[in-house]
């Protein structure tokens, strides 16, 4: 990759936050990486660490179903907590394999990516900043959601280590036992001093490293996500703008409209470069991350259904992994049909504008521009799904429908 050059504070887009990426470390990560090509020590860190934390631990669940008794129930406790450190570990792969792409997509949060006259300056910031307050909002709420999962879960271990070990079925049925964070199988006398205490501070890392890196790459992401749309929408309040303020037969207001149209065409294709970079980034992430989501709300609700549990740290415990993925999922579902809304909008726009009053010129790259918009730009799942709030409907009627069935199947 050539050298992008760092982007400084002053080059975001008005009212952006990137304070999580810059307070976790990231935004060093990437604006090294613009500089030299190089990872850096942050990166490489994160990687090993992750790697170190989540592979004993996803091992062990799997391990486990040839040691211990298990039914129905005790499964999902031994398949739910496995997927958000794979999901943790999915995304930082993604993230170091596409680096590169990663970084100069991140050009897309520079406030002077389009070419917008000064004179319109003050229109399109303010619809900068109003996409932005949202984007801040949703990355915010996914911080809030994460570390009140860690902390609930650390400062109220609620699985006990006799179920995990001796029994089956409801999990409130078993008193004895000192309590774990985790529904994890080790193969380790896991009730005794000190190997308990070992497996409590290793699951209490591994809890706390998990729901930040879930927090801090869903910015990561969701931000260039979110400043492809605001994009998308700033060259359409532009072309919205595109009226004669003159006689038709004006040459000179000809000649000047044709060359801002021209500068348009020539950012509209720009954005649509960037948008098939990062199809080719977001298309796996997101078919990962939806797939997994889907799996953790089934197995969650399905948990739900079969423990009838009347306590309240277990119900709430469930919520908040309901609302951790659904908020997740949500956002790259909204996401991308902002993004399908705002680039086949462009189509209307440029329809709507005073094109039909131009010379020849104008009208033939008017059309040529309404040819390119009329079909919007979206992210897609396995290669061919399109991801918008339909995709999002049909994941939470698929989830209620797959975890009642089973629900039922097993009473």
């Amino acid at each position: 990759m050539g050298c992008l050059g760092p982007i400084a504070d002053s080059d975001i887009i008005d009212g952006l936050s990137i304070r999580f990426l810059k307070f976790f470390g990231l935004w060093k990560v990437i604006n090294d990486y613009r500089t030299t090509g190089k990872k850096n020590s942050i990166i490489r860190f994160t990687v090993i660490i992750s790697f170190i934390l989540a592979v004993p631990y996803v091992l062990f669940q799997y391990l486990s179903y040839s040691s211990i008794k298990v039914d129905l129930q005790k499964a999902t406790f031994l398949n739910l907590y496995p997927l958000p450190a794979l999901q943790m570990i999915c995304r930082i792969l993604v993230f170091w394999f596409r680096m590169d792409r990663q970084c100069r997509l991140y050009n897309l949060l520079k406030k002077d990516f389009l070419h917008i006259p000064e004179n319109k300056r003050v229109l399109v910031d303010k619809v900068y900043q109003k996409i932005c307050k949202t984007s801040n909002i949703c990355c915010t709420a996914s911080m809030i959601v994460n570390f009140s999962i860690i902390g609930l879960y650390i400062f109220n271990p609620g699985i006990s280590v006799d179920y995990i070990l001796y029994h089956t079925g409801n999990m409130d049925a078993v008193t004895t036992g000192r309590k774990k964070i985790l529904g994890g199988w080790y193969p380790l006398p896991m009730a005794q001093t000190p190997y308990y205490e070992i497996i409590f501070v290793y699951e209490a890392t591994c809890v706390s490293w998990a729901g930040i890196l879930l927090a801090v790459y869903f910015c990561l992401f969701f931000q260039v996500l979110i400043s492809l749309y605001a994009q998308f929408t700033v060259l359409g309040v532009h072309i919205s703008t595109l009226k004669f303020q003159s006689n038709k037969k004006d040459r000179k207001c000809d000649t000047k409209m044709f060359k801002e149209l021209s500068q348009i065409l020539r950012d509209h294709q720009k954005l649509l470069r960037y948008t098939d970079e990062l199809k080719s980034v977001y298309n796996p992430l997101v078919t990962l991350t939806l797939g997994m989501g889907i799996l953790i709300l089934i197995i969650g609700a399905i948990q739900f259904l079969l423990g009838k549990s009347n306590s309240p740290g277990f119900i709430f415990k469930l919520l908040q992994v309901f609302i951790f993925q659904g908020v997740e999922v949500s956002m790259f579902c909204f996401g991308s049909s902002f993004i399908e809304m705002a680039s086949s909008d462009l189509h209307f726009t440029i329809y709507s504008s005073d094109w039909y009053m131009a010379g020849t010129k104008f009208r033939k790259a008017a059309q040529m521009m309404m040819i390119r918009a009329k079909k919007g730009e979206t992210l897609t799942a396995i290669g061919m799904y399109p991801v918008n709030r339909e995709t999002l409907m049909t994941i939470l009627q698929f989830t209620y429908t797959t975890s009642t069935v089973l629900s039922r199947i097993t009473e």
